[in-house]
């Protein structure tokens, strides 16, 4: 067995299950000799954030927040702003340094770090952020919306 395992499954008929069956019953022994147990994490599967999700985020709403928006005097450049959204309306993750030490830093927005729910949800808490508290116009949008 190698030193890491990692599996991924979708459940798209029952024929699956019985693959993930056989795969915990293949491993799940002797991950537990050598004391390194199985983690399994159970979820939906969803679509990734579309790429138009992102150019009206990045686009639109940081764009416009970095042209308008002053704190305390200043403005602040869209890759500032976009770390501040980040950090403010993203959920945190931890993540296993080599020394065994957790750390907690901010989610991401990269491809396959986000689906199109999480994404539209970030996106609007971050749209009625900066409208409601920053005072930023954001332009009309013709064709559909978003």
């Amino acid at each position: 067995m190698s030193a890491t395992l990692y599996r991924e499954f979708t459940l798209k008929s029952p024929s699956i299950w019985k693959l993930v069956v056989s795969f915990i019953n293949d491993n799940a022994a002797a991950c537990i000799a050598r004391n390194a147990p199985l983690r399994i994490i159970i979820t939906e599967d969803e679509m990734d954030r579309l790429d138009e999700q992102i150019a009206f985020y990045f686009g639109v709403i940081v764009k416009s927040t970095a042209e308008q928006a002053w704190v305390n005097g200043r403005q602040y450049s869209k890759e500032v702003w976009h770390e501040h959204f980040a950090q403010e309306f993203l959920p945190p993750i931890e993540i296993e340094l080599p020394t065994g030490e957790i750390i907690t830093r901010r989610a991401s927005i990269a491809r396959g770090k986000i689906g199109v729910k999480a994404m539209a949800h970030y996106t609007q808490e971050v749209e009625a952020y900066v409208v409601g508290e920053l005072g930023v116009r954001l332009p009309a949008l013709h064709g559909g919306g978003r």
